[in-house]
C-alpha cells in the first residue's frame, strides 16, 4: 500500500491496536458454548441448531434488525436560559458514525451490520464482545472489531474488575467492549439463552423434525387393499400399480373404483396422537416469543388475545418499552463510555414511536397550540423543508393564542389600529 493510500485509509494520528498472536486460529479449542449438548428430546442444541427453529430465528432477526436500524447520535446537554437542552453533535465522532469501518471500505462491516452481529451474540449467548483496534491522537477509540464469544475469556481480578483473554492471551480491559445480557451477581459474563433453555428449544426442534419425517418418509399410508389369500410379489406389485395408475393423481380424483376377487379398500386416517405435534409447535412458538420478549403477532400468532395491549400499535409500543429499550440502553452505555465527557450516545427512537398519520398530526396540532413546536419544527419531523420567509417560525400562529403586541382591530374597520390609536398603553 502506498503512503497516499495509507494516509487516506484512516484519520490522521490514528493508532492501531492489533489482535494478539494466534487470533483467528482455526485450531483454537472452542469453549463449551459451541460444543453439542443433547437434550432429553434427543436433539443437540447449540446456537447453530437453535437458529434452525423458526421461532428462534424470527425472534433473533426481529430484535437484531430493529436495534441495528436505529440511528445513533452523539449528544451533549447544554444550558440554555436555565434549561437543559439536548444538542446533537454534528458531525458525530467516528466511533458513533462508523465504529466498524465499513462506511467507506467494503472490507469491514457497516455500523448496521456490526450492531446486528453484536445483538445476535447477545441474544443467543448472553454476551457480545468487540475489540478496539484503533485510536486517534487523543487516544479516543475510532475503530473496533466484533468478536465471536468463543474466542473471548472473561475473569475477575482481586479488585472485582474484569480481565479479558482472546484466544487464551491477555488483552487490556480498556481495549474491550463487553455487552452483557441477564447475569447472576458476581458473574463476569451473561447467561446464555441456549444453555438456560436448551430443553425448551430442543423440544421445538424435535417437534419440527418429527413433522419433517412425518411427511418426508410417508410412514402413514392413505389406505390399504386387503385380498383374501396369499399373493406372490409379482401379483401384489401388479395390483398396486393398477390401483395407482387408475386412482392416484389429480386427474383421477373422485373417480369410481371397482375391486374384484374379494379385495377391499380400507382408508387410514391420522390419529390425534400423530397430529398433536401441530399444537406442540404452536406452543413452542409462544414460548420462544415469551423468552425473547417479542409480541406474538410478530411471529404470526394473531389468532388469540394478548396482554401486550389492544391493537398492533399498542403491542408495538409495548415491544419498545418492555423489550427493546433494555437492549438500547446497554448499547448507549457502552458507546457513551467511549465518548469524551459530557458527550453521551443516544439512539433516535422517533421512527419506532411514529403512529398512524391521523394520530401523528393530532399530536402536532396540540404541540403547536401550546407553543411546544413551531410549524417549521413539525415540518422537519415529516422530512419537509421550512416555509419560505420564516413564516413557519411563529409558535403563536393559532388565533386562540395571539401575541400581546398584536395591533388592536376595530370591529367596524377593515384595517387594524395601532396601540397608540386605540388608546392602549405601549
Amino acid at each position: 500500500m502506498t503512503i497516499v493510500r495509507r494516509a487516506f485509509s484512516r484519520p490522521a494520528g490514528e493508532q492501531r491496536v492489533y489482535l494478539p498472536s494466534g487470533a483467528g486460529d482455526p485450531w483454537a479449542i472452542p469453549s463449551n458454548g459451541s460444543l453439542a449438548a443433547y437434550t432429553s428430546s434427543g436433539v443437540p442444541v447449540t446456537e447453530d441448531t437453535a437458529m434452525q427453529l423458526g421461532a428462534v430465528w424470527a425472534c433473533v432477526r426481529i430484535l437484531s434488525t430493529a436495534l441495528a436500524g436505529l440511528p445513533l447520535d452523539a449528544v451533549r446537554m447544554m444550558d440554555v436560559d436555565g434549561y437543559q437542552i439536548r444538542k446533537t453533535i454534528e458531525p458525530p465522532p467516528i466511533i458513533v458514525s462508523d465504529p466498524f469501518g465499513g462506511a467507506n471500505n467494503v472490507r469491514f462491516p457497516s455500523r448496521r451490520k456490526g450492531f446486528a452481529q453484536m445483538m445476535v451474540s447477545l441474544l443467543l449467548r448472553g454476551n457480545a464482545y468487540a475489540l478496539i483496534t484503533a485510536r486517534d491522537y487523543l487516544l479516543r477509540p475510532v475503530r473496533m472489531q466484533v468478536l465471536h464469544p468463543d474466542r473471548v475469556g472473561v475473569g475477575l481480578d482481586d479488585d472485582g474488575g474484569k480481565t479479558f483473554k482472546i484466544n487464551r492471551q491477555d488483552v487490556p480491559a480498556e481495549n474491550m467492549v463487553h455487552l452483557v445480557g441477564m447475569c447472576m451477581p458476581e458473574s463476569p459474563v451473561g447467561m446464555s439463552v441456549i444453555t438456560a433453555l436448551r430443553e425448551a428449544i430442543g423440544l421445538g426442534l424435535a417437534a419440527q423434525e418429527f413433522g419433517a419425517r412425518f411427511f418426508g418418509r410417508g410412514s402413514h399410508m392413505s389406505g390399504i387393499v386387503e385380498v383374501p389369500g396369499d399373493l406372490d410379489n409379482d401379483r401384489a406389485r401388479q395390483l398396486k400399480e393398477r390401483m395407482e395408475s387408475r386412482h392416484a393423481g389429480l386427474s383421477n380424483s373422485h373417480t369410481l373404483g371397482i375391486l374384484t376377487g374379494g379385495a377391499t379398500f380400507k382408508p387410514i386416517s391420522i390419529s390425534p396422537e400423530d397430529a398433536q405435534f401441530l399444537g406442540t409447535r404452536a406452543a413452542q412458538n409462544l414460548d420462544m416469543a415469551m423468552v425473547f420478549g417479542v409480541p406474538p403477532h410478530m411471529l404470526g400468532q394473531v389468532d388469540r388475545t394478548t396482554s401486550w395491549g389492544t391493537g398492533i400499535e399498542q403491542q408495538s409500543l409495548g415491544f419498545l418499552k418492555y423489550t427493546l429499550s433494555d437492549w438500547v440502553g446497554g448499547f448507549e452505555d457502552a458507546w457513551s463510555a467511549m465518548l469524551p465527557r459530557p458527550q453521551v450516545s443516544k439512539f433516535n427512537l422517533d421512527a419506532l414511536l411514529r403512529t398512524d398519520t391521523a394520530g401523528r398530526f393530532a399530536v402536532y396540532t396540540q404541540a403547536r397550540n401550546i407553543a411546544a413546536l413551531t410549524i417549521d419544527e413539525i415540518r422537519a419531523k415529516e422530512d419537509m423543508p421550512p416555509l419560505p420567509g420564516g413564516k413557519g417560525a411563529d409558535p403563536f400562529a393559532p388565533l386562540n393564542s395571539a401575541h400581546t403586541d398584536t395591533p388592536a382591530v376595530d370591529p367596524g374597520s377593515a384595517t387594524p389600529k395601532s396601540a397608540a390609536e386605540s388608546g392602549m398603553e405601549p
